[in-house]
């Protein structure tokens, strides 16, 4: 018999693969499940029927193309297993829990002080993972797995190598500190990673295996994802889009460069200007409301900073050249404001000019499905969905995995 624990967390048997395969779609046909695991049909229906005896899949509502017999979707079943995505936020902390048909059973945040340490993290979602745990007859060891959200790149092995929204947990192992609060398996990543797989889940890159994900917000973050993986890089810290250096005597970053992206994009760096001009303080809300608005002073800084992040975009494009964009972030919520000039000056600054190409096919640019935070805590969710980003919890030895 399968248990439905150990066969998800199993990252080399083929009843786990399919598990996996499974929770990372949401529901799925046999069909599917072949091309998505590799597995050979005969094994993926023979271990189909196992896990349907055991209760871990079930049958739903069939699916039809149209065209000749309909194809019978499966789901894992949502009473077998749960799992929990943490926000780690400048001042807040937000926790939902899952089931694995995706449907949220528990959200809820609660306020930080504004420098809170990791163990004040730690010790804060213990407790009120504990309470949400036992509204749903559930312990925390219950759990499939914990994700983490954080707005910093992180190492293989679960270690903080930067941060803009969190700067004092720089060098800090999330995987130390967190698995001696923790008795269940952990997951951490970047934020902007979390919001590619939200998306990838439940969002606008469902189906989509190749995508570069851009997320202008308070500050600039991003995604790479390849054959349906985001990609983290040698040590952990690929897609740092807002530090691609566009002025090398422009302004000072937190990251201690100066001119990225980021200084130009970034909301922080946007509120400072209409503060600036304004001669009150800017809340990054206000500030998007007054550019949709188009008003004045503040139509220019949204033309302005899309007329960098366009430039940034056609760097990354003449790098990687992949086949869509996906646009996230506050920013985002501006709309053909912020988005037209963008693709204007991503057309300027990436190869070949369309007026000498016009025939060449060109990057598609899409708005995500989420645009605050919802990608982020959702996209911790994901991170157990898809077994991504597993750092060691107290019992285990520390794991490096690029699992998707």
């Amino acid at each position: 018999m399968h248990d439905v624990k150990e066969v998800f967390r199993d990252q080399e048997a083929p009843a786990g693969r399919i598990v996996r395969a499974i929770a990372a779609i949401g529901a799925a046909t046999a069909s599917q499940l072949v091309k998505s695991t590799g597995l050979a049909r005969s094994t993926v229906s023979t271990l189909l029927s196992e896990l349907k005896d055991c209760g871990i899949v079930l049958e739903l509502d069939t699916k039809s193309n149209g065209f000749g017999r309909p194809s019978q979707l499966l789901s894992l079943n949502p009473a077998t297993g749960r799992c929990a995505g943490v926000l780690l936020g400048l001042g807040e902390i937000r926790i939902v829990i899952c089931d694995l048909a995706h449907t949220v059973l528990s959200d809820v945040w609660f306020e930080m002080r504004r420098d809170y340490t990791p163990e004040e993290a730690a010790e804060q979602i213990k407790d009120n993972l504990t309470r949400q745990c036992a509204s749903l007859d559930l312990a925390i060891e219950d759990l499939l797995g914990v994700g983490l959200a954080i707005s910093a790149p992180l190492s293989y092995d679960g270690r903080v190598l930067n941060g803009d929204v969190l700067p004092t947990w720089g060098g800090v192992d999330l995987a130390a500190i967190f698995s001696k609060h923790l008795e269940c398996p952990l997951h951490a990543e970047n934020e902007s990673h979390c919001g590619a797989l939200a998306e990838m889940t439940w969002g606008a890159a469902i189906g989509e295996k190749d995508f570069v994900l851009y997320k202008f917000d308070l500050g600039v973050g991003g995604a790479i994802v390849r054959d349906g993986v985001v990609q983290r890089g040698f040590n952990g810290s690929a897609a740092e889009f807002g530090h691609i250096a566009l002025d090398p005597n422009g302004s000072l970053c937190r990251c201690g460069n100066r001119g990225c992206l980021q200084t130009f994009v970034g909301g922080y760096h946007l509120m400072r200007h209409a503060e600036e001009f304004g001669g009150q303080p800017v809340t990054i809300d206000q500030f998007i409301e007054r550019a949709r608005e188009g008003r004045l002073g503040y139509r220019r800084l949204i033309e302005d900073a899309a007329e960098k992040a366009g430039w940034g975009m056609g760097v990354t494009a003449t790098i990687l050249n992949p086949p869509l964009f996906i646009i996230v972030g506050k920013l985002a919520t501006i709309g053909e404001a912020f988005t037209n000039p963008l693709k204007r000056s991503f057309a300027r600054h990436t190869l070949p000019p369309p007026d000498q190409v016009a025939d060449m096919p060109r990057p598609r640019f899409v708005v995500g499905k989420f645009l605050g935070n919802d990608d982020t805590v959702l996209g911790a969710v994901a991170l157990v969905l898809h077994q991504h980003g597993r750092v060691a919890n107290r019992s285990e030895t520390r794991i490096k995995s690029t699992a998707a």
